[in-house]
């Protein structure tokens, strides 16, 4: 049950977007797609046909604004935990109107809670809620890859002072990812790849 993973930086903010292939089946997803580039998700169609997913880590307007031309443009199901669902159709509860970005309303064909598992491919997605950067911030695992949006980042961990965040619960949540068996591959939110043994030592937030 392996995958290969693909990022590509999008946005205001350049949030890390991410194409996701089950490798085994072929089976693609898509991961917080921040803004839409037609050229990075055109082999979507050519190769894999529609994506089984796009996965929201939360509701931030950086995570989400190339969502309603991707499932436009290429289907999948979106799927975000329903606590941060409103953030797709509230513009200030995402920040885009505060930040005076644009954004298209959009529903959500999934929500998720702690513990829920989707099929993908021979692999499987799980749903670790970790609120602290929002009420609905979660990571998704699959098989030795958390995918963490602003919840942890190499070295560091997400803000916690928009609406809905929580330093408590923040703290709360990446003990628990520090808790989670095995080193696994970290791909966050923006920045630089990492793993969960080298955050485990050396990020003074899980300490």
């Amino acid at each position: 049950m392996s995958v290969s993973v693909e990022c590509r930086p999008m946005g205001p903010v350049s949030a890390n977007c991410y194409i996701v292939t089950d490798d085994a089946t072929g089976k693609v997803l898509v991961v917080d797609p921040g803004d839409f580039i037609g050229d990075y998700f055109c082999r979507l169609s050519a190769q894999a046909g529609e994506p089984d997913y796009i996965l929201l880590t939360h509701g931030h307007f950086d995570h989400i604004l190339g969502l309603s031309r991707l499932k436009k443009s290429y289907g999948g199901k979106v799927v975000i935990h329903e606590q941060d669902e409103d953030c797709l159709r509230d513009p200030f509860k995402s920040l885009a109107g505060v930040f005076g970005a644009r954004q298209e309303p959009m529903k959500a064909d999934i929500t998720v809670r702690d513990g829920d598992v989707l099929p993908f491919g021979e692999s499987e997605i799980r749903v670790i809620h970790t609120p602290g950067h929002t009420k609905g911030s979660v990571c998704y695992r699959i098989g030795n890859c958390l995918f963490s949006g602003d919840t942890l980042f190499c070295g560091s961990a997400g803000r916690t002072d928009f609406p809905g965040g929580s330093s408590a619960e923040l703290s709360a949540s990446l003990h628990c990812l520090k808790m989670l068996e095995g080193d696994l591959t970290v791909y966050p939110g923006h920045e630089e790849f990492t793993t969960l043994e080298r955050e485990r030592k050396t990020n003074p937030f899980m300490k």
